[in-house]
């Protein structure tokens, strides 16, 4: 049985409109549609929620969604890539922006340091660019 049957089930066993069931976790009637409707999943703070409320198993509410399972993986995959992509853009810019810096100041020791620490900032986000090209292929590759 998928989440949305079950929230309906648990809905029409406690003789509940959407609307009541929503006031209990603080969304509105339409968002509870789309959960039975499977337009939409609960966060997984309200499927807690829901849980305790009920006295119903996780287990019972998530695993037998496997539709839910692979959503909910998927997300978590693509806020996990979209993170590293966040540290490789603050690696790669602020190493450029350090060198570029430099090439107008003096020659000094200080700017060599900092030419060769943007350097390797520069390094260290194209070498965590093409493990994160990896990664994105691979998965781009799974979805298929």
């Amino acid at each position: 049985m998928n989440i949305g049957n079950q929230i309906l089930k648990i809905r029409k066993e406690k003789g509940m409109t959407q609307e009541a069931f929503g006031k209990i976790f603080h969304v509105t009637r339409q968002t509870v549609s789309n959960w039975e409707n499977e337009k939409s999943y609960p966060d997984l703070q309200i499927l807690i929620e829901i849980s305790n409320h009920f006295h119903i198993s996780l287990d019972v509410l998530i695993k037998e969604d496997t539709k839910m399972v692979k959503t909910m993986d998927k997300e978590r995959m693509l806020g996990t890539l979209k993170r590293e992509k966040s540290i490789i853009d603050f690696f790669t810019g602020a190493g450029t922006g350090m060198v570029i810096a430099c090439l107008f100041s003096a020659d000094t020791v200080f700017r060599t340091t900092t030419i060769a620490v943007g350097v390797i900032m520069i390094g260290i986000g194209w070498y965590r660019e093409a493990k994160y090209d990896k990664k994105l292929f691979k998965y781009m590759k799974d979805e298929e």
